[in-house]
């Protein structure tokens, strides 16, 4: 395929000198480093910039090759184009998708490994981003497992980013020629429809900020603005060759400044991509076009140890993360040894990886076809043997490395007996703590994946969620008749309150909506359709209780939420207030209300129950924020007519907390009660609930 007919294009050369740009090398340089001490260390907090270093920097070279190959040549290939993007992109991709499938599959269990498989499939497609995006993934999680494959969605969403700009842009300059516009005024037509593309997008991100937070770091169409401004540079730079060779310097130092301020002041708080992006990308950009004309005095980005570090970045970043999320796995009270390991792995493998397959694959002439007495520089066979001894290495180390690890106990259901007193099962979270081996668990781990809410509980009210539950009162009105209302904390909570009430003649109602937290605030769910549902569901929970007077409701709602409109978490204060006014104002029609305290946030059992862990590996702690939302709980629904049941002892002694008590797993992820363990607690809850109903007690 080819864009503009050459005979329609004058071939004169208008674009500035271009050629190696050892600046550049130090930028990718810089983006790597920042990237992976980020991920390794969680320092400094904006390390994740990095990525919107290398997004500047791709729009920017891709931009100033089609551009010189069009004034070259008149036109653009695009079948050269899409090779040379192959070979460069996709040997080193697959090879690292699967090897870490290989080795996740070494070390995980069940819906872990199968959901690392779907990530490898959509990765290898680069469509990684719409995947995360998708499944409601957030880029900050901590509680949840997170994947070894998440950092592919920045490669998606450049790949997505060539497929598209190389056609619009060859049609820009075609409809350019036919109106007899040429050289510098083509350009300045397609410097219009970049700046309409930039504007458009930086507008949806702010948008798509506010309203899908998680989506919008990973949207394509959130982030095309950062390659956006480096095609810019590339389009503009004729004008920035023209910069005085004494002013050069000072662009490139304040960017490169910019650049340190960014990844210094930037947190996981901020708002992402916009604005939060822009200093960086600025900074970027003020480094590329000081260095357009040459450049001089910048030894910080062009030394030769740096450059080498950004000859070798693409390797670096796609075999840091993998290595530490598999690490960490393997050795999950590791500390500083997972940090080590990762950082020498890395460094090994990117080495390796850089001069056996990258670097040969890149300067071949794969995909091309043989021109008649015209030799290959390397042939197929070769590099066909390189990457396969590549992956034969690796594989053959994970296989070694499973087979020296011991092999876990067998894990199979039982049902799970519940406790009758506090006492009988602090002894039993006291055992588990000092537990050695895995007991025969329930659910068994690798089914977590598959587990959800059950019942079809937590899918919000009709009309504002299609399909939803029938929030309306029941006709008759039941003589008993109880609510449950929160996210999903509440629904988790739901087969612990039917097995309470339901058996004394309850009639239990399920009013909850996952990602919609019973509070009076607007608040943003990772999934879109939540947010936007949120409200109407609120509402017509509100006329339910306020029209059917129930007699008792039963809130609970996670301790972190978003909230519209602040860029992240509110203030703990800000919290319990729209907690506090959700009680006195939207309750008033109740008979009684009971908070029941969320479960302590703690490890996923789908992370950290893998082939190699022990029950200690999965420990985890009880933190002061815990606390301190627990008491602005209490003080929040502990009015008139309101009850809150702390639940903390029901999960940890003396402030750890184990991954299974009784053989029962406690969560399924990272708070959310598994069904089996909520049943195992009915006894305490309906003990906790005799004041409130006027139960005589023992």
């Amino acid at each position: 395929m080819r864009g503009t007919d050459r005979a329609t294009v004058p071939r004169r050369p208008v674009a500035a000198p271009s050629g190696f740009r050892p600046d550049i090398q130090g930028l990718r340089a810089f983006a790597v480093v920042v990237v992976v001490l980020e991920h390794v260390f969680r320092w400094p907090a904006g390390g994740f910039v990095g990525v919107d270093v290398f997004f500047v920097i791709s729009g920017f070279l891709i931009t100033g090759l089609l551009l010189d190959e069009h004034d070259r040549r008149g036109r653009v290939s695009f079948v050269d184009f899409y090779r040379r993007r192959a070979r460069r992109i996709l040997p080193l991709a697959m090879l690292v998708l699967v090897s870490t499938y290989l080795a996740s599959s070494l070390l995980f269990l069940g819906e872990r490994v199968r959901s690392t498989a779907w990530d490898a499939l959509w990765a290898s497609l680069f469509a990684a981003n719409w995947r995360f995006a998708a499944t409601g993934t957030d880029y900050w999680q901590t509680d949840g497992p997170v994947s070894p494959l998440r950092h592919y969605w920045s490669l998606s969403v450049e790949e997505q980013f060539y497929l598209v700009w190389p056609v619009l842009l060859v049609a820009v300059l075609g409809l350019a020629a036919r109106r007899g516009r040429y050289g510098s005024r083509s350009r300045w037509a397609v410097g219009l429809v970049l700046g309409a593309i930039v504007l458009a997008s930086i507008l949806f991100a702010l948008w798509e900020v506010d309203h899908r937070p998680t989506v919008a770091y990973f949207s394509t169409f959130s982030r095309v603005w950062e390659l956006g401004v480096g095609a810019l540079l590339a389009v503009a730079a004729p004008l920035l060759a023209r910069i005085p060779a004494a002013a050069r310097p000072a662009y490139q130092w304040l960017g490169l400044t910019g650049l340190v301020v960014s990844v210094l002041a930037i947190t996981a708080e901020s708002p992402f991509p916009v604005p939060g992006a822009f200093l960086a990308v600025i900074s970027t950009a003020l480094v590329i076009a000081g260095g357009v004309g040459g450049q001089r005095l910048m030894f910080p980005l062009t030394n030769r140890a740096v450059r080498y570090v950004g000859d070798i970045s693409y390797s670096l970043y796609l075999w840091h993360f993998p290595l530490l999320i598999l690490i960490g796995a393997a050795l999950p009270t590791g500390g500083y040894a997972i940090a080590v390991l990762t950082l020498v792995g890395t460094a090994l493998l990117s080495v390796l990886t850089y001069h056996l397959v990258e670097d040969p694959v890149r300067r071949s002439s794969w995909l091309e076809r043989r021109q008649p007495g015209v030799p290959h520089r390397r042939t197929r066979a070769a590099l066909v043997r390189r990457v396969a001894g590549s992956v034969a290495l690796v594989a053959t180390v994970g296989t070694v490395t499973a087979m020296a690890v011991r092999n876990p106990s067998p894990y199979a259901p039982t049902q799970p007996t519940v406790v009758t007193s506090q006492d009988e099962l602090t002894a039993q979270i006291h055992t588990a703590l000092a537990a050695a081996d895995w007991p025969v668990l329930t659910p068994p781990p690798g089914e977590l994946g598959d587990l959800g809410i059950t019942r079809g509980d937590g899918q919000g009210c009709r009309p504002a969620i299609p399909n939803g539950n029938d929030c309306a009162v029941p006709a008759p009105r039941p003589a008993r008749w109880a609510v449950v209302v929160g996210d999903s904390m509440a629904s988790a909570w739901l087969p612990l309150v039917r097995g309470g009430l339901e058996p004394a003649g309850w009639v239990v109602q399920d009013l909850t909506f996952a990602g919609c937290p019973f509070l009076a605030a607007d608040t943003v769910s990772p999934i879109e359709r939540i947010t936007r549902a949120c409200p109407g569901h609120r509402q017509a929970v509100r006329t339910v209780i306020e029209n059917g007077r129930p007699d008792l409701v039963i809130v609970s709602n996670a301790y972190h939420q978003r909230f519209t409109g602040t860029g992240g978490y509110p203030s703990l204060s800000g919290w319990e207030q729209a907690a506090r006014a959700a009680r006195e104002n939207w309750l008033t029609g109740a008979g009684k209300i009971v908070a029941l305290q969320p479960p302590p946030v703690g490890q996923d059992p789908k992370s950290c129950i893998t082939r190699v862990s022990t029950p200690d590996d999965c420990v985890s702690r009880l933190g002061d924020e815990h606390r301190s939302y627990a008491e602005a709980e209490r003080r929040a629904w502990g009015g008139r007519g309101s009850w809150h049941i702390a639940t903390t002892d029901w999960f940890c002694a003396a402030g750890r907390c184990p991954i299974f008590v009784g053989g029962v797993i406690v969560r399924r992820d990272g708070n959310h009660v598994t069904t089996e363990y909520a049943g195992k607690l009915t006894p305490l809850f309906d003990e906790a609930l005799a004041p409130v109903l006027g139960k005589p007690t023992d």
